[in-house]
């Protein structure tokens, strides 16, 4: 139980913390959140089925694995189902691992302050700050933390600290614990949270590391005879578990996931292969990027030049900063840093016999930075939310300096207040600077043009703002930002293709032609420029260029469905009708099990209307019905009657709505004689559009001609003619009802 003094630090820690945030629950969706997210369709039917669930797409059954972060799905997966898309859910969760690992990290230091006595320190002293609240208040405002918190996809990194401060305190709890029973649940609930850290996030890797450090700080000092029971329990076949834990996980995590998997089959090769392919995709992710000792000098200049400025200095924070890449041991600023790191390190063991916390501070921040800046190169050289586990050693640092000076200076009233000032004053100011943060996280837009701003010569901030743009629709704007990119590096192919498709969309088909020519000249394996490339061509009518776009497109990517839905309708334009019916055919099969695969249905809009079932849109989507209904069509062409019917009908099994079926189906039907069924059909597609002069036109033929009634046939008529008076049929509608009205 908390005692009073423990509750409120408890308070102040969560209201402090929704202070600091409180301007993030309306944040938009950024980049990475769409793809894990809102186009996660695969996932979202693995929720909604779990124990019968069977994933077509084989990446798709990955991404449940233990390795691949299946906590974090489905903590998206929970999100999805309470509220659908709306980023306030989303948010409400990250806020609150966020506090939750706030309240460990006051736990984890009051637990440690409270049970194991120092040399020289006085922290029992009730003259001291809290160095615990203090802590956490310091880790709960720095705005070092805003892309962790305040990125909806970071939330690997909250669950992965989260459940890394949670295993550690039931071990800290195991150690300690004098009867087998509640050793036995510490040990298992210790194990357990490891897991859940490391189906967050492989950084918990460096968990057994951090815990070696604590033993030999803090739980080494305990009596001989408590230290000897420490000793047999951290030597047991348990101890050495959670000691190996990086190496077990590693070899299993392939074979567990959150459906359980019943059936474990491992061979030998395989547990070799499990072991080692974390590292090895990463080293295939990166070859041609870094060598592994480049990245590791590029990180020394990393950790002193942004992570440790940005932390003392907290300013001109930055999603996607320009850092250079290291040059060799001859770079002088790799040198500095190095040096920097290192006398880091000799004052924390200076620090050992005065104040251990000072020295464990020092050593979780460069372990627990281990697993992303060091030997294994990751596409990018820095990323704030890496420091986001770090920071909790640079905290307990900060603490324990201001509760010295608190403690020096609190004799006289002027030192008191003067030290509360201090205490107090950094607290505000970072938790305003945090605030500040937020908003510039409120959309993509304000994302990008800060990185713009601050990496201008830096391609990709130009290039997502771009996209950003022209996701609102503001092409001119998308189009300055995209040139800009390709100005920085002329021969960057996303930017070029991003660049063709705003031209496509504003119909310069002369200009996006040439931006896909220059993309497929300095790489013509870009799928989509081939796709985007046949797409213009055909707008220009240039087809025999376009069907040879499309052929590649589909020869580089056999499911890449949109490229056999336009080749297709080319071959049914040029009569070709076996080609087109057997390229729809293959359309509706790849369509069907990869609705994901094109950009074009990455539609914000779009799952704001349709949030409740997304895979609905998608396959109520027009393409998807139009290949039912261009297929019935060539049927119709064909004279083939009872198949055109079937695929009218079949595209109106998937969207109830698409009026141009509706109507060739009520064509038929007329056909056939079916004239109640046709009036019907044609009644409901004026609910659905009653500015449809066709659909008037038809009912006005079914009352003239069939049901004998003139007077309803002219107001159909006229109402046609009043729609649409330059009609094809206007002629002739008009004698008709000439004709009538004379009779």
């Amino acid at each position: 139980m908390l005692n009073k003094r423990e509750a409120c630090s408890f308070a102040v820690i969560i209201l402090i913390s929704l202070l600091s945030y409180f301007n993030i629950f309306e944040n938009s969706f950024h980049f990475d959140d769409f793809g894990y997210i809102v186009n996660n369709e695969g996932l979202k039917e693995y929720f909604r089925h779990p124990t019968t669930f069977k994933p077509v797409d084989p990446i798709v059954f990955t991404l449940l694995n233990l390795e691949n972060r299946s906590v974090v799905m489905d903590s998206f997966f929970l999100n999805y189902s309470v509220g659908g898309f709306n980023v306030f859910g989303f948010h409400i969760f990250n806020i609150s691992v966020h506090i939750l690992t706030c309240l460990l990290i006051f736990v984890l230091l009051k637990e440690t302050l409270c049970n194991f006595r120092f040399s020289k320190n006085g922290f029992k002293s009730d003259a001291g700050i809290n160095i615990p609240l203090l802590s956490s208040l310091l880790f709960a405002v720095h705005p070092i933390n805003t892309q962790a918190v305040t990125y909806i996809s970071n939330r690997s990194t909250l669950l992965a600290t989260f459940f890394f401060l949670s295993s550690f305190f039931f071990l800290i709890k195991y150690t300690r614990s004098a009867l087998y029973s509640s050793a036995f649940s510490f040990i298992f609930l210790s194990a357990i949270s490891l897991l859940m850290g490391f189906g967050s996030k492989p950084i918990i890797i460096s968990f057994p590391a951090v815990f070696i450090i604590y033993y030999l700080f803090f739980l080494s000092q305990k009596s001989s005879a408590i230290k000897k029971d420490l000793l047999n329990k951290l030597t047991s076949s348990i101890g050495f578990c959670i000691i190996a834990s990086p190496l077990i996980l590693t070899v299993f995590s392939k074979y567990i996931n959150s459906q359980w998997l019943s059936a474990i089959n491992i061979k030998p090769l395989s547990l070799i292969n499990s072991l080692l392919s974390p590292v090895t995709m990463a080293l295939n992710l990166t070859k041609d990027y870094i060598s592994s000792f480049l990245y590791l000098l590029t990180e020394f200049k990393v950790i002193v030049f942004y992570y440790l400025k940005i932390i003392f200095f907290p300013f001109n924070q930055n999603v996607d900063p320009d850092f250079h890449i290291a040059q060799g041991l001859t770079d002088i600023p790799v040198l500095f840093c190095l040096f920097l790191i290192i006398l880091l390190l000799i004052i924390g063991l200076y620090f050992y016999k005065k104040n251990p916390l000072i020295t464990f501070g020092i050593f979780w921040f460069y372990i627990t930075l281990l697993p992303t800046s060091s030997i294994i190169p990751l596409l990018d050289p820095v990323a704030e939310h890496r420091i986001y586990l770090p920071f909790v050693g640079i905290a307990i640092i900060f603490s324990v300096f201001l509760s010295a000076f608190y403690k020096k200076n609190q004799k006289s009233t002027a030192g008191l207040i003067a030290s509360l000032i201090f205490i107090i004053a950094p607290i505000v100011i970072l938790s305003s600077l945090t605030i500040q943060r937020n908003f510039t996280w409120k959309d993509d837009v304000s994302l990008w043009s800060d990185a713009a701003e601050k990496s201008p010569l830096k391609p990709r901030p130009f290039t997502n703002l771009g996209e950003s743009y022209e996701k609102k629709a503001d092409y001119q704007k998308a189009i300055h930002s995209f040139k800009k990119a390709v100005s920085l590096a002329p021969d960057y192919d996303y930017a070029h293709n991003n660049l063709g498709t705003v031209y496509g969309k504003l119909n310069q088909f002369d200009l996006a032609i040439k931006e896909y020519l220059h993309v497929l000249k300095v790489n013509d394996q870009f799928t989509e420029a081939h796709y985007n490339l046949g797409k213009a061509y055909e707008m220009k009518g240039m087809l025999d260029e376009a069907v040879q776009e499309y052929l590649k497109t589909i020869g580089q990517q056999r499911d890449f469905y949109q490229a056999y839905f336009n080749l297709a309708s080319i071959y049914s334009r040029r009569e070709s009708y076996k080609k087109a019916i057997s390229t729809y055919q293959k359309f509706l099969k790849y369509a069907d099990t990869d609705l994901l695969s094109v950009s074009d249905f990455n539609d914000y809009q779009a799952y704001e209307r349709y949030k409740d079932d997304y895979l609905a849109y998608l396959k109520n989507k027009q393409l998807y019905p139009a290949a039912y209904f261009e297929l019935g069509k060539i049927y119709m062409k064909t004279e083939n009657i009872d198949m055109a019917f079937s695929y009218f009908s079949k595209a109106l099994k998937l969207d109830s709505s698409y009026v141009p079926a509706r109507i060739a189906l009520g064509n038929i039907l007329m056909m056939r004689g079916s004239y109640d069924k046709a009036e019907e059909s044609f009644q409901q597609i004026l609910k659905l559009d009653p500015d449809n002069f066709t659909a008037h036109n038809n009912l006005g033929l079914i009352y003239l001609r069939y049901k004998n009634k003139p007077s309803q046939a002219v107001y159909y008529f006229q109402k046609s003619l009043k729609i649409n008076p330059s009609q094809p049929d206007a002629k002739s509608v008009m004698e008709a009802v000439k004709k009538i009205l004379n009779k």
